[in-house]
């Protein structure tokens, strides 16, 4: 839907240029759901493990059972798991050539960082079923962060060149953030070992030896309110933007268009945006920060399933402090660069080239949620009322391309960015889903006696 012609508010979201010279005279989000899950998630579908990064500032109920059908988007090491709402939203045509948007969206990701396979299997195995086999290794730093968000934007795009062969469009996109919540876990460990517990059968424990940490929170975890997400007391808050333009170039299919046909005539578009360039500040009157140094610490099934459900909080039961300060940060929003050229090869069937790259990643930040690196080759067919592609992404970090499918029939669509790892019961990647309703009224040309 980022790359259709079609796709209106959710190719508004990457590229605000789209609402300038709008196919939908108007159109609303009904409501969109996307979470990242892996093979597992259809096996426990009730869990709702779906939205399990936007689950943990509100609630502790069997989020170690949830967060383990949520999928990585990345091989073992960074962790990458992210979930999204898109609230019901509206954009509207102002005459031919200029448009408006306004879009309310939930963010949450969870990104973690040299969590080892070991540490990683014994986390979905469980330590208690003889499926966590003994090691002892080095480890070093490593860090696990959670943190959502919501925003609210408003979107305004013209189009400024309208000639038969030339079309270009800009967009520019305010949104005011919101409800913001950040965890996190750092720390360093000389080395960790896996071992059965004697005289007790297919137990085991995890033995962390000097270990040094730090663990906080910008709010507690507690039940959501509405009226709360905006109280920056409570939740942190900011506000970001988006720019985008867009290019149009050749009217070659011009030729076989029908009557009320509105598909476009361009042989390649090209197009460029800056997305979530702002920040959220960090000043509650509730964050909590500890730190400390253990020599060995010895967790059983019981403390992790404590520290799963509880986060920092779970963690700060189990582990002393040794200083106990607050939270009081800047996070930079997941700003991003896109690029993308999208070729008409016959009418009506197209070939998407799009990158999208972190923008200004500042050293040492590893609290700052950011989008992933991915080169993505998206054929694609699409026409008023249905879209189908097959995005092909080349991520940064994955050894090999994920190959994913989407369909768009009339108000509903449907797409998977990594078929093969829902269906692959070992593979270490998992999949975007992303599921949404829509209604819109197309910019049709009045009829001619």
């Amino acid at each position: 839907m980022q790359f259709s012609n079609y796709g209106g508010l959710y190719r508004a979201t990457y590229n605000p240029s789209v609402i300038g010279g709008p196919k939908h005279k108007w159109q609303i989000n009904i409501g969109t759901f996307g979470g990242s899950i892996n093979y597992r998630y259809f096996n426990f579908l009730g869990e709702n493990s779906l939205l399990y990064p936007l689950l943990v500032p509100h609630s502790t109920k069997e989020l170690y059972g949830r967060s383990r059908t949520t999928g990585s988007l990345l091989n073992d090491n960074p962790i990458y798991t992210v979930s999204e709402i898109r609230w019901p939203s509206a954009s509207l045509a102002i005459g031919k050539y200029q448009g408006i948007a306004l879009q309310f969206r939930t963010r949450g990701f969870v990104q973690g960082n040299n969590l080892p396979d070991p540490i990683q299997t014994l986390y979905f195995h469980r330590l208690d079923t003889g499926s966590t086999p003994p090691t002892d290794q080095s480890w070093g730093n490593f860090n696990l962060v959670q943190q959502s968000f919501s925003d609210v934007s408003v979107s305004y795009g013209v189009q400024l060149l309208d000639l038969e062969a030339h079309k270009f469009r800009i967009g520019v996109t305010g949104k005011r953030v919101f409800g913001a919540r950040i965890g996190y876990l750092n720390g360093s460990a000389d080395r960790y070992s896996i071992r059965p517990l004697p005289g007790i059968d297919d137990t085991s424990e995890l033995v962390i030896q000097n270990i040094a940490y730090e663990s906080g929170y910008s709010a507690p975890n507690k039940k959501m309110r509405l009226s709360n997400l905006f109280d920056s007391d409570q939740y942190g808050s900011g506000w970001g933007y988006d720019v985008g333009f867009s290019y149009e170039l050749g009217a070659y299919w011009n030729k076989s268009k029908e009557v009320f046909d509105e598909s476009p005539e361009y042989l390649i578009r090209l197009a460029g945006s800056l997305t979530d360039v702002g920040s959220i500040h960090y000043r509650t009157s509730q964050s909590k920060v500890i730190a400390g140094r253990e020599a060995e610490s010895i967790i059983g099934q019981k403390e992790l399933e404590n520290i799963s459900d509880k986060g920092p909080e779970g963690f700060m039961t189990l582990f002393p402090a040794e200083s106990d300060t607050t939270f009081r940060r800047d996070m930079q929003l997941p700003q991003a660069l896109h690029w993308e050229a999208d070729i008409q090869l016959v009418k009506g069937f197209f070939l998407n080239l799009s990158q999208t790259k972190r923008y200004k990643r500042k050293s040492g930040a590893y609290m700052d949620p950011y989008q992933l690196d991915a080169f993505t080759i998206t054929p694609r067919f699409e026409d008023e009322d249905s879209d189908f592609a097959f995005p092909i992404s080349f991520i940064k970090g994955n050894n090999r391309p994920s190959i994913g499918a989407v369909g768009h029939f009339g108000p509903v669509f449907l797409g998977f960015s990594n078929v093969n790892g829902l269906l692959k019961k070992g593979g270490a990647r998992g999949s975007m889903i992303y599921l949404g309703f829509t209604a819109w009224k197309l910019n049709r040309k009045k009829a001619e006696d």
